[in-house]
């Protein structure tokens, strides 16, 4: 009985994020079209819903919160009230109430948070300011759904099943072991030499892989899960600076991995951070430039060559050049004589960097851009830049459509195999003797009258080895900048299944995970970045 009760609370606490997202979503639409329409009839409906299964788990005071407040809103649907803004910055209150009063259910804390007399008072009692005169509301739409509507929105739940993420998170693992021992299997096989097993094995291989397939599925989510987050902080952090500001998101259905979506959040919450503090004017400087009043922040998401891109974009002042080198420079990021050949936008994702000269509340600490560009490289994507002073900014994230499989391209090491991201080679390069031998004084190559600077592979990663006689060179291209890497052999391209790593190598910061090849045999995953950024200084041209 407690383990079905403990069901029954687990499932209140899902159901009530939900609904705390749809309370949340309605009323921010409704601060700009304050009408009784189908956005109010979300909010009636989530408060509702919120009750009732509040009800059933006995939390008594978030059901009785809900329940005053839903009395405010049946006042509104049968015009008795007013739907002014201060009714709905009211609302937007109690929606955080009730998140905190679910919490507090959620911890067993029976102390109420603070202002919750206040809160109930003031609904309970609500009465709206004076005003010269209100325009009528519409006819108020029917709240509870016809049986055809019942029936339509009945068949649509038994669509979806509730799983738990971590049982979820199980069953792939068990899936990435199947494919694991599968390969190994086929390849056992193929090795015995009998034509009838291997056929068999390598059916049961393809099936393996298109369970694979399906199962990696559910690990992905809509985008819009994540963009509907940020239109509370679009709306609370304009609010504090006195800047008119609005968040529009497109492409909403766009899936990414569900992983990738929770580590992308602080990255994005600092992007827009930034677009409200140093790119959108305030609603005089915009008129006087000639532009509307309110700004916008666009966050756009889209699938583009095997890529999840991910915009988000401004449309204020932009970045000033001159001024990001005259801060480089102030700050001792660069030398002055380096100004000239530097691109001034990347200065800004170096650590310390900020055109502030004071910290805000909102940015200005420069600690935010190198830790937005970090995240995004540990999740082997890239991030670019475009502005025009004037008229905004843009950033562009580019990621891989899934942290649990890797495109990438297969090299050896000495008997070591290591796998670098497909999207970050360029090309390949044979590499005879008299060219390893101009590779190891000089450090660079002359690749078709490119002086190509090289990384020697062998001594990063076997500092005590001796180099073959026969190398190749694989050419990579990071932040702009090709380097050549120094391999002892070349296997070719490769879809891995991503594992983490092991204690031995949990300390190594270029070796970002691992994957188990079809024989058994364990390569490493490179991480690119990380490496150039340790290592970078040695690859000289």
């Amino acid at each position: 009985m407690m383990d079905e009760f403990a069901e029954i609370r687990e499932a209140f606490a899902l159901e009530s994020v939900e609904m705390l997202a749809e309370m949340e979503s309605a009323l921010l639409i409704l601060e700009s079209t304050p009408t009784v329409g189908d956005d109010f009839n979300r909010l009636f409906r989530a408060v509702h819903t919120i009750k009732g299964s509040a009800s059933i788990v006995a939390a008594d005071q978030v059901e009785s919160f809900c329940h005053a407040l839903e009395h405010l809103l049946v006042q509104v649907r049968e015009n008795e009230l007013p739907l002014t803004k201060e009714l709905l910055a009211l609302c937007l209150q109690c929606h955080d109430h009730i998140k905190a009063l679910i919490a507090g259910f959620e911890a067993s804390d029976t102390q109420l948070p603070p202002r919750h007399e206040q809160l109930v008072s003031l609904i309970t009692q609500w009465h709206p300011p004076a005003v010269v005169e209100t325009t009528a509301q519409p006819e108020p739409e029917q709240l509870l759904p016809t049986d055809e509507a019942s029936t339509e929105e009945s068949a649509a739940a038994q669509k979806v099943v509730r799983v738990d993420a971590q049982k979820l998170d199980q069953l792939i693992n068990l899936v990435v072991e199947l494919v694991t021992a599968s390969s190994e299997l086929e390849s056992h096989v193929k090795r015995l030499g009998d034509s009838a097993s291997f056929e068999s094995a390598s059916a049961v291989s393809l099936l393996v892989k298109k369970i694979q397939e399906r199962a990696m599925v559910f690990r992905m989510v809509p985008v819009g899960d994540l963009f509907r987050r940020f239109q509370r902080l679009v709306h609370d952090l304009s609010a504090s600076c006195g800047k008119k500001i609005q968040l529009l998101t497109i492409g909403a259905e766009t899936e990414l991995d569900k992983v990738m979506a929770e580590r992308l959040r602080e990255p994005l919450v600092h992007l827009i951070r930034n677009a409200i503090d140093h790119g959108i004017e305030t609603p005089v400087e915009r008129v006087a430039f000639g532009k509307p009043a309110i700004g916008t922040i666009r966050m756009n998401a889209f699938q583009e060559a095997g890529s999840i891109v991910i915009e988000v974009r401004d449309d204020g002042r932009g970045i000033s050049r001159e001024r990001v080198l005259h801060k480089a420079v102030e700050r001792g990021l660069i030398r002055p004589l380096e100004a000239a050949d530097r691109d001034p936008l990347s200065l800004i994702f170096e650590p310390g960097f900020s055109t502030m000269d004071e910290a805000t509340l909102l940015s200005g600490r420069g600690v935010g851009m190198d830790v937005v560009k970090r995240t995004i490289e540990e999740l082997r994507g890239k991030i670019d830049l475009t502005s025009i002073e004037g008229q905004g900014t843009c950033f562009q994230l580019r990621l891989p459509l899934s942290l649990a499989l890797i495109d990438g391209f297969m090299i050896m090491v000495g008997c070591s195999y290591f796998i670098l991201p497909m999207e970050l080679v360029d090309e390949t390069i044979d590499l005879p003797q008299d060219a390893a031998t101009e590779l190891q004084q000089r450090g660079y190559l002359n690749i078709r009258g490119e002086a190509l600077p090289c990384l020697d592979l062998n001594g990063i990663l076997r500092p005590d080895s001796q180099a073959p006689d026969s190398r190749f060179v694989v050419v990579v291209r990071q932040d702009g900048r090709r380097v050549g890497l120094a391999v002892d052999r070349l296997v070719g391209e490769v879809k891995a299944v991503i594992k983490p790593l092991g204690r031995i190598y949990r300390d190594a910061r270029i070796i970002s995970g691992a994957t188990i090849l079809g024989d058994g045999t364990i390569a490493l995953i490179l991480d690119l970045p990380e490496l150039l950024r340790i290592h970078g200084n040695q690859a000289v041209g």
